[in-house]
């Protein structure tokens, strides 16, 4: 019977043989990439060796062996038994392919590759043997940074890890109107719109400027410790400019009766105001103008010229001190009826008196209006009682030009202080303080 048992055993054995496991030695370029065997269920990697390695594979199975090594993608190969395939005693495999280990800051700045986008924060871009990568680092608010990888033969190595750090800033600035244009440190940088940027550890002034408005500054900077900067800005030019230029050179110019230049001035509007400019000069008759920054208003010039023409006035007139102020009489002679005189006095040179009132001692005369061809000239006299007590008088001479031939005498907005009398008042204050004294 055990004779029988071991025949059986030896027939089984003829027909069932047992086939052993392949083994496969393989060899690596680089020399020093590591050689692991990836498990099939768990995916963990188990090491064989680094540069070569035997790789064991049982019958009717798959071995995957995968290389690894720093600046490499990882190659992988699969040994199978499972169709019969024929395998080699030997294995030579090259690491080709390039892998770039890729952190970028700010983390949450978007990296795309060849056009496609890829997690952010850190990334392995693979640069395939003789093929060329491009990466675009970008994010609102920052330059882009591009970067092209090539694995060729000839080309600059590849990186292994490289940091990629969005440092210089951009802003995108819009103007209004929009065909203002947009300088940076002084250099034009577009009209009406514009993408600034502003580098790392520096500053930079952006303006807008047209002619006829106020420029519009604002300084930039992209430093540590800075407030973040702005994705986008508006510059609104709404103050407006006006060039005052004057014939003769000398002329005085005034900005709502307060002198600033002589000949040439740039005059300044803010939005929603406006501004009274006098030109004035000795012989010459002055020029009143209004510029207003409103809606509706007129069309505001970018240079207004303005020629001063001779003023005939000059010739018929004197410069005056006692014109437009409060002259003191007093009546040192008291038996005289200073009322009565003071009146005839005045007659003799206005022919109508608009107000007398002795009881309170008050006179005034209505306008006297003399026209020019470029002037309109309007005097008057007012008198008053200073102290009863001691019976003195105020007498204010005025006189005003409105610069205009024809002005309505009764319309006090035309009319400005006049520094000269109509030679025919001139005498009509000394009259006064010499008969009534």
């Amino acid at each position: 019977m055990k004779s029988l048992v071991c025949l059986f055993f030896s027939i089984f054995t003829i027909w069932n043989p047992v086939f052993p496991q392949k083994k496969i030695t393989v060899h690596v370029t680089p020399i020093d990439a590591t050689i692991y065997e990836m498990g099939v269920a768990t995916k963990e990697l188990k090491q064989l060796g680094v540069g070569t390695a035997v790789v064991a594979v049982q019958k009717n199975t798959e071995t995957m062996i995968v290389v690894q090594k720093s600046g490499f993608a990882d190659l992988k190969k699969v040994y199978s038994t499972i169709k019969g395939e024929k395998l080699p005693k030997e294995d030579i495999l090259v690491m080709k392919d390039r892998m770039v280990n890729l952190k970028v800051l700010p983390d949450d700045a978007k990296i795309i590759v060849n056009g496609s986008e890829l997690e952010k924060g850190i990334s392995k871009v693979i640069v395939k043997d003789g093929a060329k990568v491009n990466v675009e680092v970008k994010k609102s608010g920052y330059v882009s940074v591009n970067k092209t990888y090539v694995n060729q033969p000839d080309a600059e190595l590849i990186p292994v890890n490289e940091e990629v750090k969005l440092k210089d800033r951009i802003i995108q600035v819009v103007s209004s109107p929009s065909d203002a244009k947009i300088l940076v440190d002084n250099q034009i940088s577009g009209t009406g719109h514009s993408d600034i940027v502003v580098p790392f550890d520096h500053c930079v002034v952006v303006k807008a400027i047209k002619e006829g408005y106020i420029e519009f500054e604002q300084t930039y900077c992209n430093k540590d410790g800075v407030v973040d900067l702005p994705l986008n800005v508006s510059f609104a030019l709404q103050d407006r400019l006006v060039i005052v230029r004057t014939t003769p050179e000398d002329v005085s110019i005034k900005i709502n009766g307060r002198y600033v230049a002589k000949g040439e001035y740039n005059v300044k509007i803010a939005k929603g105001d406006c501004v009274e400019v006098t030109a004035e000069k000795e012989g010459s008759v002055g020029v009143r103008k209004k510029y207003c920054n409103q809606d509706n208003a007129p069309l505001l010039p970018i240079i207004d010229h303005i020629d001063l023409v001779a003023d005939e006035t000059f010739a018929v007139s004197i410069p005056s001190e006692f014109v437009n102020i409060n002259n003191i009489v007093d009546i040192g002679n008291k038996d005289i009826d200073a009322w009565k005189v003071m009146s005839q006095i005045v007659m003799s040179y206005f022919d109508v008196i608009e107000v007398t009132d002795k009881a309170t001692g008050y006179l005034r005369t209505a306008w006297s209006v003399k026209s020019f061809p470029n002037n309109t000239i309007r005097t008057r006299i007012i008198v008053k009682v200073a102290d009863s007590s001691s019976l003195k008088y105020v007498v204010k001479l005025c006189s005003e030009y409105s610069g205009k031939s024809g002005s309505n005498v009764n319309d006090d907005s035309l009319y400005s202080e006049w520094h000269r009398v109509l030679e025919t008042y001139k005498n009509v204050v000394n009259d006064i303080q010499t008969r009534l004294k």
